[in-house]
């Protein structure tokens, strides 16, 4: 979900796996969209860390 939402948001996105079945998960993130409620609630997460900026 997290990065369906970096992919909505316009982020630059370079998912990492070195596992088959992860690569097809990481992949199967463009048949479907977040509503904007679901994109509000996924920002409300943010802790402030700074890992995710300006997204």
């Amino acid at each position: 979900m997290i990065l369906r939402w970096l992919i909505q948001k316009e982020a630059m996105v370079t998912p990492k796996s070195a596992h088959i079945k992860r690569m097809n998960e990481n992949f199967n993130v463009f048949d479907f969209e977040l509503s904007a409620d679901d994109l509000t609630a996924i920002k409300s997460l943010d802790k402030g860390s700074g890992l995710i900026d300006s997204v």
